[in-house]
């Protein structure tokens, strides 16, 4: 199962890296459209398991054989509790509670997500329509916190690998006017943070790569925090 989730994981991968549409730029909180009546609803998407993300080995062949490579920090990086990336959707709740006494979390089913339509907006706006949610959920603004991928990043030039592995943390943190749509707030989150020292270590439980990953939390709780100052 695992070995058809990274053949996924690296066509998805491709597809995304051919797509070339122009990224959405981070978008600063705009105070303006809060006040303290706002109803304000915080999601958090659920979050796998730390691995370790390989990019640049785009052919199955060779995600094989970076994958193997590096299998034993991948069966040690999944033994690391997540918690701490849980606990920046608290981050997010505390700053916006300075804004409206109305903030609280929400839960959203995957079916919930999957139903909602595509928007034709231009960039500024979600590019799914989350107006349903106002109603459905009783909620004037919808925090998204979301992260994609954590762990370790690696870049490959087929299955030769061109960096060591870094501790690693990316994902997004937006804020959605359910009125149209708009973005209030955007923040992407890309940390990747080099080892100190000797990363291959097995024996000692990979100390060089774990702790390269908790300085990337830690950089992505800053980030956050930076949202609302």
């Amino acid at each position: 199962m695992r070995t058809i989730k990274i053949i996924f994981a690296a066509l998805i991968t491709l597809t995304l890296a051919a797509c070339g549409s122009t990224p959405q730029p981070t978008v600063s909180l705009k105070p303006e459209v809060l006040n303290a009546e706002k109803r304000i609803g915080i999601y958090f998407a659920n979050v796998k398991a730390p691995t370790t993300n390989i990019n640049g080995a785009y052919c199955l062949l060779c995600y094989g054989v970076a994958s193997a490579a590096n299998a034993s920090l991948d069966k040690h990086l999944e033994t690391l509790p997540i918690a701490d990336l849980e606990s920046t959707k608290e981050l997010v709740l505390e700053g916006y509670k300075k804004s409206s006494n109305n903030v609280s979390y929400i839960e959203l089913s995957e079916n919930e997500v999957k139903k909602l339509k595509k928007f034709k907006g231009e960039l500024g706006f979600a590019k799914k329509d989350f107006r349903p949610l106002k109603d459905s959920k009783n909620i004037d603004v919808l925090v998204v916190v979301e992260y994609w991928a954590h762990g370790a990043y690696r870049l490959y030039d087929a299955y030769i690998p061109l960096t060591d592995p870094q501790g690693y943390v990316t994902g997004v943190v937006y804020s959605v006017d359910l009125n149209d749509n708009q973005y209030i707030q955007y923040k992407k989150i890309d940390k990747k943070v080099v080892v100190d020292g000797e990363w291959d270590e097995p024996s000692l439980n990979f100390p060089g790569v774990t702790s390269a990953y908790y300085q990337a939390l830690e950089q992505t709780k800053e980030s956050i925090k930076k949202i609302f100052l």
